[in-house]
């Protein structure tokens, strides 16, 4: 039995018109399904946390349609990491859980290799803790949040947290040009941004100064930001975080590097720090926007993020 949690309204209804062209499929292989759609923000984590705690089976295979955050919602709902398999159609704008792991963009394509079985791997997952965090100027107790691609604190989650406002993304993402929306709140983001001073404490031990930061970001996968190849060393399987911090750079030189990260070839400047190791603290002067798979809920001044091992049984 497959469980398929579908987020319709995923890059402005691409979930439901994918979730037809899979049911289709389905129907006529006639594979056994149930299907469940999310009604709200926060309406996935329920799904998934009911059936994992009280599906009588000993696995539950979840496909999710939806966006890199419909997955980052999903695995906050898992109790019990041995009841869960997550298969994964990608319906979103970025993508980049997808775009790392080789699922075709193609629904059919991708729902073909989950029934196959193609590849099956043990992921790892990433932790956030919000040591310090603030919304609006007031602080706020904040829960931990698990990550599958990355986590960033700065001007990364600050055009996540811009684009998810935007009036223009929609309209975008229906004629397809929906990254156009990020390139251009990027620009702007870049020109208003705040260098902030800062400093990450790796693995409990090796204290290193960011003087001016731009941004600090955690990654299990090598894509953030619709196809920014931060880490392009990351293994998803290594039980370790890589991270990526962009700081002490003139804005013009920060315009020259991004561009070149696509194809990872920004950690050739030396205003781009690649560090890796099991866990991290980050501190800022000041509160920054802080991002976990693009999803974005508060600002922090310091957050403590972790690899938590291999625990995400991955169909696809």
């Amino acid at each position: 039995m497959y469980y398929f949690i579908v987020n319709p309204t995923s890059k402005t209804g691409l979930g439901e018109k994918y979730w037809q062209r899979v049911k289709k499929v389905l129907d006529e292989k006639k594979i056994e399904y149930k299907v469940i759609f999310s009604k709200k923000a926060g309406h996935v984590e329920e799904i998934v946390r009911k059936l994992t705690t009280e599906t009588k089976k000993d696995k539950v295979h979840m496909v999710i349609l939806g966006g890199d955050g419909t997955v980052n919602e999903a695995i906050q709902g898992i109790d019990d990491f041995e009841k869960a398999i997550i298969s994964y159609i990608p319906t979103g704008s970025s993508n980049d859980l997808a775009r790392d792991m080789g699922i075709s963009r193609n629904p059919e394509e991708a729902l073909e290799a989950i029934l196959k079985a193609e590849k099956e791997v043990y992921m790892d997952m990433g932790l956030v803790h919000y040591d310090e965090a603030f919304l609006d100027g007031k602080q706020l107790e904040v829960s931990d949040r698990r990550f599958m691609v990355g986590c960033g604190m700065g001007f990364d989650a600050a055009v996540c947290e811009e684009s998810m406002r935007s009036k223009f993304k929609n309209v975008l993402n229906k004629i397809k040009l929906g990254k156009l929306t990020y390139v251009g709140i990027a620009l702007k983001q870049l020109i208003q941004s705040e260098m902030i001073d800062g400093k990450i404490i790796l693995d409990e031990k090796e204290e290193i100064p960011i003087k001016r930061m731009y941004f600090s970001v955690a990654m299990v996968h090598h894509y953030e930001g619709g196809g920014f190849k931060f880490c392009p060393d990351a293994l998803d399987n290594d039980g370790l975080l890589d991270f990526c911090i962009a700081a002490d750079a003139s804005k013009l030189k920060v315009l020259r590097i991004l561009p070149t990260a696509y194809e990872g070839k920004h950690v050739r400047f030396k205003e781009i720090k690649m560090l890796r190791g099991k866990k991290a603290t980050i501190e800022a002067d000041k509160p920054m926007w802080v991002q976990t798979d693009g999803e974005v809920k508060t600002q922090a001044k310091k957050i403590t993020v972790s690899d938590l091992g291999e625990k995400v049984h991955f169909i696809y």
